[in-house]
């Protein structure tokens, strides 16, 4: 018996490139790659006694060889082989593993056309060779030619009907960690199965052969499949989410949550959650539940980071699919059986217990108006930036989480006083430069009311952000410059952390604890907070009209004296 054989720059289907090996007592694949990351797989190993078959196909200038299993790996997929050593690929296999290696023909015809059918978990489309009638008025009798595609359809993400003809289905794959950066994957194929001729075009019930296809690839594929059993459930009615755009139904189990909609469904892990933000809308009806992704979805082409949930604040009632002495144990009692209280206090607390993720609320920031928020527009689509402690959100379309520790400095832009003022400005991000990048990435939320102004300018100040622009901006803005004054040497460097809710709530979710009325969850800001922030835009405001009385002028003059001046330029 000869040597165990072994080949280099080897790529495993679905994984990184590797060492393969044939030996005596099977076949034995090493990654390349060295992580940590438990989600990776280092290595390959097939028994001899579980191999069946194998398959080789020359694709360009590297040979693809196909081993064929019993185990739960249907088939494996490795390339990379030099065409040369089929030989000798052949020859190891029969001596270690008495498997005979035989050629396998692809077709290469060319066709954008053919035949379906499935060979356990794989779909596979052949060639369809139509035969001459012998007789005229026969019709054509198709039959299978060689393979032309085959897709495993343990990689298959989502599986839709596309179009409002139902004719056409749309194939989505999990995007890979494992694959070597800069290397291309298939992450969508679409295809179009022709309507049945003989179907009643009357009849709008009927399922269409797309749509049958949908469901047998649905199926085989384990989409909506489900381990273990659910710990509660949203249903669509719920809220309405407003990224992606739908309705969908929130199932929450021990690792990971369900979206359900009509069309699409996901499974997305807690560990691939990053944050969850729970944010009042403007209108005091709506609140906005937030989740962001390390990961994103993908509908189609569209990738979606962060997800937005509108739900409300009416009073509702949730049942949970555990007892009393499972939700002490692994909950710490921070659940109850049933819990009552207002609908988006209830959607919070229950992911952040289950997920064991934070979620944060609105800490100190307040506009003109009390409100946690200042409307504008990032790019065309109008929206809401909330300045929370530790981040700017923007929501909804597209929505954004700048982390302020990513702030290289912002801008404010055109807010100068003088008659040709206008009623809105612009706050312009600038985040740091990362290497390899050939510009820093920037955001502009344009139409911001000039009302916000004072706000938003003494928030990012206490923040200790790089303003650029600071000079100008006291010079032309007396009420920042007032406030300013009025609060230099007492304000400290406001860094703490972003308020989160449910934070002084204890391990309780009683019906008081989850009220409206009590509001326990979230930190309110007295209302007191910016008091002096009122008084000195109302002085600011009585110096700028008063003309008479030499205390007024005396005071004005103390403040303007105080400012940074305007250097003038040279004629």
């Amino acid at each position: 018996m000869s040597a165990p054989a072994s080949w280099r720059h080897i790529g495993l289907h679905g994984h990184s490139v590797g060492t393969f090996t044939i030996e005596p007592n099977g076949i034995r694949w090493k990654s390349a790659m060295n992580t940590d990351d438990d989600d990776v797989i280092l290595t390959k190993t097939l028994p001899a006694d579980t191999i069946t078959g194998a398959k080789w196909t020359v694709f360009g200038r590297s040979g693809h060889l196909r081993i064929q299993t019993s185990g739960k790996d249907a088939e494996l997929r490795f390339d990379g082989f030099p065409p040369k050593d089929f030989e000798q690929v052949r020859s190891n296999l029969s001596d270690h593993n008495n498997i005979d290696l035989t050629k396998y023909v692809m077709s290469s015809a060319g066709a954008s056309f053919g035949l379906t059918g499935l060979q356990k978990r794989h779909l596979v489309f052949k060639q369809c060779i139509l035969d001459d009638a012998y007789e005229e008025g026969e019709e054509f009798e198709p039959r299978d030619g060689d393979e032309m595609l085959s897709l495993n359809l343990a990689d298959v993400s989502q599986c839709v009907v596309q179009g409002n003809t139902k004719n056409e289905v749309e194939l989505q794959f999990h995007e890979l960690d494992t694959v070597e950066a800069g290397t291309d994957q298939l992450v969508g194929i679409r295809f179009y199965i022709p309507p049945d001729p003989d179907a009643d075009p009357t009849d709008k019930d009927a399922e269409t052969p797309a749509e049958q296809l949908q469901q047998t690839i649905t199926k085989v594929a384990r989409i909506k499949n489900t381990a273990g059993n659910a710990i509660v459930e949203f249903d669509e009615n719920k809220g309405t989410f407003l990224t992606p755009r739908g309705r969908y139904t929130l199932t929450l189990y021990d690792t990971y949550l369900r979206m359900h909609g009509s069309r699409y469904d996901y499974q997305i892990k807690y560990d691939d959650i990053s944050r969850l933000f729970l944010l009042p809308k403007p209108d005091d009806v709506h609140m906005a539940f937030v989740i962001a992704l390390d990961k994103p979805i993908r509908q189609g082409q569209q990738r979606y980071q962060m997800l937005v949930l509108q739900t409300t604040k009416d009073m509702d009632e949730i049942t949970l699919n555990l007892d009393e002495k499972t939700l002490k144990e692994e909950y710490g009692g921070q659940l109850d059986p049933v819990m009552q209280g207002s609908l988006c206090n209830l959607i919070a607390k229950v992911f952040k217990v289950i997920s064991k993720k934070k979620v944060f609320v609105p800490g100190k920031f307040e506009n003109a108006y009390g409100k946690p928020c200042v409307k504008c527009a990032l790019r065309a689509s109008e929206g809401h930036l909330y300045p929370l402690e530790k981040s700017f959100v923007f929501i909804h379309k597209p929505p954004v989480l700048i982390r302020f520790d990513e702030v290289d400095s912002v801008e404010f832009q055109r807010y100068a006083g003088g008659q040709g003022s206008t009623r809105n400005f612009d706050l312009s991000v600038k985040l740091k430069k990362i290497a390899g990048e050939s510009n820093a990435k920037e955001y502009a939320f344009s139409g911001i009311d000039r009302s916000d102004f004072d706000s938003l300018y003494n928030f990012l100040s206490g923040k200790k952000i790089g303003i650029i622009n600071t000079q100008d901006a006291l010079n032309d803005n007396p009420t920042a410059a007032a406030y300013t004054l009025a609060t230099e040497g007492n304000m400290a460097d406001d860094s703490s952390e972003d308020e989160d809710f449910g934070s002084n709530d204890g391990a309780s979710s009683s019906d008081d604890d989850m009220s409206d009325a009590d509001e326990s969850d979230v930190e309110m800001v007295p209302e007191d907070d910016d008091s002096d922030l009122e008084e000195a835009r109302k002085r600011a405001k009585k110096e700028q009209k008063s003309e008479d009385g030499p205390p007024r002028k005396k005071k004005k003059k103390a403040v303007e004296d105080s400012l940074p001046k305007k250097k003038k330029k040279a004629v």
